[in-house]
């Protein structure tokens, strides 16, 4: 007995549902023929000519599901065509049963024809399979063959292969936990092993695939990932879901696309339902409405997705690790955080594209002008007045009349048009009003587009009160620095003091230093500590270090705890170190910032070790972590490891790379190597070139040349030259020294002195005896004893004994025994100096010892606050 299902199964591909049918037809009906419809069947599939002339006609559909008005008017559309070939009767081919309204409709189609019109559905296709079997044996329309479904898993299904639009850098934003995850997470876990689906609906841009995206890769992981390429392959796809015995999932984003094309009905739904699917859609809000009454949203029963973000959803935004993802938690609550991550890119490369004739050129202008006088820091909302007096700027620099400007109605039309959700360009924000979108802000500061140099002066003109004009010009100060100057000095000539001291310090960091000292002695309040500090900097910075002294001091008396630390700094670099001292001391118990680091940096330099250590514990004990890096290199030089290992790895663990180097050099001293390495390769993550060099010295003593010559030239490659020196000395030890010769040239131009010694070893060994001497000669006059020793196995001639001599006595003075024995045997055998007898033992074995230079741990350096 022929399932049910099974002409429906057939039918999921087109292809195959028409030749089966035509070939049970020809069983049924001698005599008809099939048209292949390659160029356009003109509404024949097949057709059965009698002899009288007489021509039935047959259209053969493989809809599913129900005839919805899109799959009518196909229908519709053939018999139309197959009516001009004045058939004697035509018959449609289903593999379905109609519903009474779908009969209703037939039948009035029958009133409109002069010719019979049939009807063979699912029922008469079963009827017709019994009575003539062997087409089970031809098409097996009640045993599919199971089909193994390609592709990838659901853990390794990418975001673009889900719809979703990943960044510059191709990643995705951090993901935030939504309220709705845990019931959303609950539906898909009941769904896994029985099968199911879940429906997602909700506004646009409220992260819909997003979320689901994440719930399916939590709770299906294991679940092969299955998506029809465009909707007219979804038929094909559902059959060989059913057929696979694999765990599969159906991703159907957008599910409004396959609805509307007539591919996904009840019918289907229940198909992979039953083999145990998961069926996993989105719907948008907009699209649902459209669906509000289609039996397969209903029985998908769907969850809803708010498209503005509850207070925990943002507060969880706010704490992620990815900026991108603060900033639109940051926005106005009004505007969903799912919503200003998708809408940013889109409204950006929108307004790229509007500024141009045929565009919206001055709709565009508009919008610059609001992203400008936000980042110039005035606050919106803005006035439509304002918007329009100076969007004209940026109209002007796009090209003005030649891009044919559209009218400011139609412009402010345009940049308030919704885009995404609630997101527009400018945001109405009131009768007249408007506020620009913030992920524009955004998008503007990210790309460092520099504010129109006019703005500036707009928006200080429309600044409404004097807090305003601050933000306008600190602003400035960041932007353009050369543009705040003028705003900074228009307030301080208002007899605006507080302006004057922050034009002194604009003009300071401009190197205009008169400007600056004027503008704190002549408009700026004298009396104010932290002009006096600010005067005493730059007068410290100029070189007029008394006048700072004084200014400085005086800073300090009015309670300005910064100043008894500059002025310590001050004092400190003039060599007045107990003057310094005491000054550092006065500023950190006045709670000055870095006043207890600085301390401990002064205290170290005078070898005051067990006293800099306890600045430093202060200041850590006071929150400022600094110089712990520093306290663990004091401890570590007394080989206090075990109180130096916390320090280390407690800033180490919070990123500073300093101590990540010094933590890897602990422990390699400590013997612990394979911790080492772990964190050499932390440090080289990090951009550290000396961990590439200490990392290739660790490799090398543990005879891993392999790892380790790899190292050293990465090393080399970036500016570390004892690298050089020892890359050449690995290659020496492996016997390639014509490799290693060019690598000892440039480590001696360095200053290596030991490159000398091992150069000559290289070019005595390869036969160039004068070549080696003169490079053995000039480390030896550096005070090289072994150097002193080769030289005695090339400079056999009586006139070269005298030199020979020194250097040897230098070298024997220098405490070197074997220069020692070699200079007795040189004054005790008359022939020395033939070439017939070798030095002792002594030496050349030692041009074979590693020429490493020490590992380098840098200390911080005290700055001035």
């Amino acid at each position: 007995m022929m399932r049910r299902s099974g002409w429906e199964e057939l039918a999921q591909d087109p292809r195959s549902f028409e030749d089966g049918v035509a070939l049970l037809l020809g069983m049924v009906y001698p005599g008809l023929r099939r048209v292949n419809g390659e160029g356009g069947d003109r509404g024949v599939d097949a057709v059965r000519e009698l002899p009288g002339g007489e021509r039935h006609i047959f259209q053969i559909k493989s809809f599913t599901g129900r005839l919805n008005p899109g799959r009518r008017r196909k229908i519709e559309s053939s018999l139309d065509r197959a009516a001009q070939r004045g058939p004697a009767s035509w018959a449609l081919v289903l593999p379905l049963d109609l519903t009474p309204g779908e009969w209703d409709w037939f039948d009035r189609l029958r009133g409109v024809y002069p010719f019979p019109l049939e009807l063979h559905g699912l029922c008469e296709l079963m009827v017709m399979s019994l009575e003539h079997p062997a087409i089970e044996h031809l098409f097996r329309v009640s045993s599919p063959h199971p089909t193994r479904i390609g592709g990838s898993f659901v853990s390794d299904a990418t975001p673009i292969e889900a719809g979703l639009a990943v960044g510059e850098d191709g990643r995705l934003a951090a993901y935030v936990e939504r309220d709705l995850d845990c019931a959303l997470r609950e539906r898909l876990s009941s769904a896994a092993n029985p099968g199911g689906a879940v429906l997602l609906v909700g506004d646009s841009a409220a992260g819909k695939t997003r979320t689901l995206y994440e719930a399916m890769r939590a709770k299906l992981s294991h679940h092969r990932f299955v998506q029809p390429a465009q909707p007219d392959e979804l038929r094909q796809t559902v059959v060989a879901i059913a057929t696979t015995p694999q765990p599969c999932v159906l991703w159907l984003d957008e599910l409004s696309r396959y609805l509307e094309a007539g591919c996904f009905g009840a019918s289907e739904l229940g198909q992979l339902v039953r083999s145990k699917a998961v069926v996993l859609a989105t719907l948008d809000a907009a699209a649902h409405e459209r669906s509000i009454c289609s039996v397969v949203v209903d029985q998908m029963e769907p969850l809803i997705l708010e498209r503005r973000w509850s207070p925990a959803e943002r507060d969880r935004a706010r704490s992620s690790p990815d900026p991108s993802v603060v900033r639109a938690a940051q926005a106005d609550p009004a505007l969903g955080v799912a919503e200003c991550l998708a809408v940013a890119p889109r409204l950006w490369r929108e307004l790229a594209l509007a500024d141009r004739a045929g565009g919206s050129p001055r709709g565009a202008a508009l919008t610059r002008a609001g992203i400008d006088l936000a980042r110039a820091g005035l606050n919106g909302p803005f006035s439509t007045a304002l918007l329009l007096n100076t969007h004209s700027l940026y109209l002007a620099d796009g090209g003005g009349p030649l891009l044919r400007p559209e009218s400011p109605g139609d412009a402010l039309a345009w940049a308030g048009k919704v885009r995404c959700g609630a997101s527009s360009m400018l945001l109405p924000a009131g009768e007249g009003t408007w506020n620009v979108h913030p992920q524009l802000i955004a998008e503007a500061q990210r790309a460092d587009v520099p504010v129109h140099a006019l703005t500036w002066f707009q928006a200080m003109d429309t600044a409404h009160d004097i807090d305003e004009m601050f933000a306008v010009a600190l602003k400035a100060n960041d932007h353009a620095p050369s543009i705040a100057v003028p705003l900074w000095r228009a307030m301080a000539d208002a007899g605006i003091s507080r302006a004057a001291n922050n034009l002194g310090i604009v003009l300071a960091d401009l190197g205009r230093y008169t400007e600056a000292e004027r503008a704190y002695r002549m408009q700026a309040d004298m009396k104010d500590p932290t002009v006096l500090l600010n005067l005493g900097n730059l007068l410290g910075k100029t070189g007029r270090y008394e006048e700072a002294v004084v200014a400085l001091q005086e800073a300090g008396a009015r309670g300005n705890a910064a100043a008894w630390n500059n002025l310590g700094l001050l004092l400190r670099d003039q060599g007045r170190l107990d003057h310094a001292e005491t000054c550092l001391r006065s500023a950190a118990l006045a709670g000055a910032a870095d006043a207890e680091f600085n301390l401990g940096v002064l205290l170290g330099d005078l070898g005051r070790t067990e006293e800099a250590m306890a600045a430093y514990g202060r200041a850590s004990a006071a929150g400022d972590s600094d110089g712990e890096v520093n306290w663990g290199i004091l401890l570590a030089q007394e080989s206090r490891w075990a109180e130096a290992e916390p320090l280390f790895r407690g800033r180490a663990e919070a990123g500073d790379g300093e101590a990540v180097f010094c933590l890897a050099n602990l422990l390699k001293t400590n013997g612990r190597m394979q911790e080492a390495m772990d964190w050499y390769h932390r440090a080289i993550d990090a951009g550290d070139e000396r961990a590439l060099y200490n990392l290739a010295n660790l490799y090398g003593g543990n005879d891993r040349p392999d790892l380790a010559e790899p190292l050293y030239r990465a090393a080399a490659d970036a500016g570390v030259s004892s690298a050089l020196l020892n890359l050449a000395l690995l290659l020496k030890h492996q016997q390639r020294l014509s490799e290693a010769e060019p690598l000892f040239r440039q480590a001696a131009a360095l200053g290596h002195r030991n490159a000398l010694l091992h150069l000559g070893d290289v070019l005595h060994k390869t036969g160039r005896p004068d070549e080696a001497a003169t490079h053995w000669r000039l480390a030896a006059d550096a005070g090289d004893t072994t150097a002193a020793i080769a030289l005695a196995t090339v400079l056999t001639s009586h006139a070269a004994r005298p030199y020979l001599r020194a250097v040897l006595q230098r070298a024997a003075d220098a405490g070197d025994g074997d220069a020692a024995l070699v200079l007795a045997a040189l004054d005790s055998d008359p022939r020395r100096g033939t070439g017939q007898q070798d030095p002792p033992a002594a030496s050349l074995d030692r041009c074979a010892a590693l020429g490493a230079s020490p590992d380098t741990t840098l200390t911080r350096h005290a700055g001035s606050a």
